[in-house]
């Protein structure tokens, strides 16, 4: 998407400040907006509290300033979704977003603001473009799990600093984009690969430590954002997201298979069942496969599940031929030399019938049994 920085000729900004337990924070973050707003930015304040019950609300019933709002919402939870409020209630074309810890600087929203104006689809404020600087006081394992998402978003976004939760977007820009599903608390990164934001700027900003409250970073969120990374492959690179899950759920029956043959092998030991062990673990193997690609490869898929599996097996009958005869065929040549078991044969066999059918199964499935939903 290219912006048209001209389109955005008012210096009216919404700054949308999500909030859980920062009653403690908001006064001197407030404070310096206020300053901000009386050098000459028309600025609009929207705080979306997710039912603190810690002096938010007083606190804005004794500051009472017209442009000052807040949302307190009663029933709902999560970073994500308060942005998105905020945004949906604001009254300005730009939209900035910050945290309300006092770790961003309200001193850059002229700046943040004024990268859209001059053509950019996207502004972030970084700690790591040159300028940008973060406050002492980081602990070794917060600078390492910050690097380590960093890292997980570059398949996306080529910005130095995509876990920032300081940026700024237009609302036509907002608009236009695909339809938001942020999982966590990265709504900024949700926003710059759905309303595919091309020309993002980095605002230089000293990042400070927190002197109010306590960190919202915690497993759970870190788990969240695992989660968001995977959706955001799924929007962003749909067909790779599927083949991939789909081999290494293919290379992951193969284990399950030669493990049944010799699982099986306890009850029915002898030579002449050795037909019925193949069959029993091939079907069993089948299903797994159903059951994890119908849940990672093929998470878009709609429809009944029953007549997915049997298209499942429709489509998977040449391959699945092909593994059962190679493991009859090299457990019966080994017979004379001792050189395979059944469990061996069925590694052999299950190897080259993956092989014979991973993209003739990839493509069938994905265009002819899980279709995807609208």
């Amino acid at each position: 998407m290219t912006h048209q920085g001209s389109s955005i000729s008012s210096k009216s900004v919404s700054v949308i400040i999500p909030t859980y337990q920062e009653a403690g924070s908001l006064p001197t973050l407030l404070d310096r907006i206020a300053a901000i707003r009386d050098s000459g930015c028309d600025l609009e304040v929207i705080v979306v509290d997710d039912d603190s019950r810690d002096g938010t609300e007083e606190l804005f019933e004794r500051r009472n300033n017209p442009w000052e709002r807040l949302i307190v919402r009663r029933t709902e939870r999560g970073l994500s979704s308060a942005v998105l409020r905020g945004m949906d209630e604001s009254n300005h074309d730009v939209l900035l977003v910050m945290d309300a810890d006092g770790s961003h600087p309200p001193e850059a929203i002229p700046a943040m603001a004024q990268a859209l104006r001059d053509g950019a689809d996207f502004s972030v404020g970084s700690r790591y473009v040159p300028g940008g600087s973060t406050e002492d006081g980081w602990g070794v394992l917060r600078w390492v799990n910050s690097k380590i998402a960093t890292v997980m978003a570059r398949p996306f976004t080529s910005v130095r600093d995509p876990m920032s939760g300081f940026f700024c977007i237009a609302r036509s820009t907002w608009k236009a984009g695909a339809e938001l599903d942020p999982i966590g608390y990265k709504i900024g990164l949700e926003l710059i690969v759905k309303c595919r934001c091309v020309n993002v700027v980095e605002v230089p900003i000293h990042f400070s430590t927190r002197r109010e409250g306590e960190s919202k970073l915690t497993l759970k969120v870190q788990w969240e954002y695992l989660l968001h990374i995977i959706s955001l492959c799924r929007f962003k690179y749909p067909r790779l997201s599927s083949f991939l899950p789909f081999a290494l759920v293919g290379l992951s029956g193969i284990a399950v298979y030669v493990g049944l043959l010799a699982v099986l092998g306890t009850f029915w030991s002898s030579d002449e069942t050795a037909w019925l062990r193949i069959l029993v673990a091939v079907l069993l193997t089948m299903t797994w496969n159903f059951a994890w690609d119908r849940r990672l490869a093929f998470w878009d898929a709609r429809g009944s599940i029953v007549r997915q599996y049997f298209g499942f097996v429709a489509v998977c009958a040449i391959p699945l031929l092909v593994t059962y005869f190679a493991t009859y065929f090299f457990a019966r040549s080994g017979e004379d030399t001792g050189g395979f078991g059944l469990p061996t044969a069925g590694l052999v066999g299950s190897v080259i019938g993956s092989a014979f059918g991973l993209v003739f199964n990839w493509f069938c499935n994905r265009w002819l049994v899980f279709r995807q939903g609208k």
